[in-house]
């Protein structure tokens, strides 16, 4: 990988470190990521355009390195790539700069391909994967294996729920915003700006995300960016709903699966999220609490428990 950055670049990667999808490298006290690009042709066409906007609208979006040929797009093998600047900042985005992000583009036709929705069919599909590749490898990670059945209930708990939710608002149109494919916590720049990472769709989809990924780290202020979330949006029956889906379908620990099977991560790490098992079931219970005292939802009675 040295070798085609130094060619494409121009750059000596110096500090190189390759990991499934990326590679990672300094050059002038600066830092580098070398990434798969992860889109078609269309989509990668669609994405340039929406950056473009974001910096009309001086966003602070990262943008791709042109390599010596003036192309944004460099071939390794079969694989195409592109090259940011890293521009780490320690600055934290919370959830008022979220939701103040999703204000900045609306889903247009030149925008198509970066739309993601069904939910519930996109959740299936990946169980159905996740499924075939514990059957073939899951005896290499103990870990995995062990926890992975409550994972995949968990997962079919909130496709079920999402699909209620569909059938129950068959004619529910809802705004479709800038959005990402996952907010963590904390929400740092490499993440937020990322373009690779931008996508839409719902607005409540980054608002489950971020929060999924701050309860890991801080449980109490997962449950108070909740309350902060309801008392702003003041969000509609259907989107309250669909919110609690997102929070239902356990992305953290399906996220953390692939980078183990793709050998990015050890599967140790997992122990974080399953120790975590009860006081999650206790902040799903007290989320769905939250979303209904604001406008009813769907009851899941094992979550509630006592109030089933």
């Amino acid at each position: 990988m040295k070798e085609n950055i130094l060619y494409a670049y121009h750059m000596e990667a110096n500090s190189l470190k390759n990991f499934h999808d990326y590679s990672r490298f300094q050059f002038q006290e600066k830092t580098f990521y070398f990434t798969k690009l992860k889109r078609d042709q269309k989509g990668f066409q669609e994405l340039l355009q929406v950056m473009q906007e974001l910096i009309q609208k001086d966003i602070p979006i990262l943008t791709f390195i042109l390599n010596v040929q003036g192309s944004y797009i460099t071939m390794v093998g079969e694989d195409a790539y592109v090259l940011m600047e890293a521009q780490e900042e320690n600055v934290e985005y919370g959830l008022l700069d979220i939701l103040d992000f999703q204000k900045k583009l609306v889903l247009n036709h030149r925008h198509s391909s970066l739309y993601r929705n069904e939910w519930a069919n996109l959740w299936s599909q990946k169980v159905d994967y996740f499924e075939y590749q514990i059957h073939e490898l899951g005896k290499d990670h103990p870990i995995l294996l062990n926890s992975f059945s409550y994972y995949v209930g968990l997962a079919e708990n909130a496709i079920c729920y999402a699909r209620n939710v569909q059938n129950s608002f068959p004619n529910i149109e809802q705004p479709v915003v800038l959005s990402h494919r996952r907010v963590i916590y904390p929400n740092v720049r490499l993440n937020f700006y990322n373009p690779l990472n931008l996508i839409f769709d719902l607005e409540v989809r980054d608002i489950g995300e971020y929060l999924k990924s701050m309860f890991f780290q801080e449980h109490e202020g997962a449950l108070i960016d909740l309350k902060a979330y309801i008392d702003l949006k003041k969000p509609d029956a259907y989107s309250s709903s669909m919110l609690f889906a997102r929070l239902l379908y356990p992305s953290y620990y399906f996220d953390l699966h692939e980078r183990i099977m793709e050998a990015d991560e050890k599967e140790e790490k997992l122990l974080s999220i399953i120790d975590q098992v009860e006081a999650y079931e206790l902040f799903l219970k007290k989320a769905w609490q939250l979303l209904n005292a604001h406008c009813a939802i769907e009851p899941l009675a094992w979550i509630l428990k006592e109030e089933s």
